[in-house]
């Protein structure tokens, strides 16, 4: 037996109906697709211009920070294990010292 439905699930459902009926609307009107094309024409231009301008004065973008941060993160990595394992003998050391240390020898 089903649950009949809360006052906000039937306002949710209204409402994505409402907003699916004004979305197909819209995007067969002539006009408004025209407006939005042009819109990201312009959004593009802006990225374009906002790179260019962020090159000259020498400040890396999102994606060039976003990639040396990664590379960075993998060197750190690599460091890790490399101590890690120059660790491993330097400790094999330390326990043989003090086992001869202890035995007199």
């Amino acid at each position: 037996m089903t649950r009949p439905k809360s006052v906000f699930e039937k306002l949710k459902e209204r409402g994505e109906e409402v907003f699916t009926q004004v979305s197909h609307e819209l995007m067969a009107n002539e006009h408004f697709m025209k407006a939005l094309q042009g819109a990201m024409r312009g959004k593009e231009k802006l990225e374009q211009g906002v790179s260019r301008t962020l090159k000259t004065m020498n400040i890396p973008t999102r994606t060039e920070f976003k990639r040396a941060v990664a590379r960075i993160e993998a060197l750190e990595k690599e460091l890790a294990a490399v101590r890690a394992e120059a660790a491993k003998p330097r400790t094999a050391r330390k326990r043989a010292a003090k086992a001869k240390g202890a035995t007199g020898a």
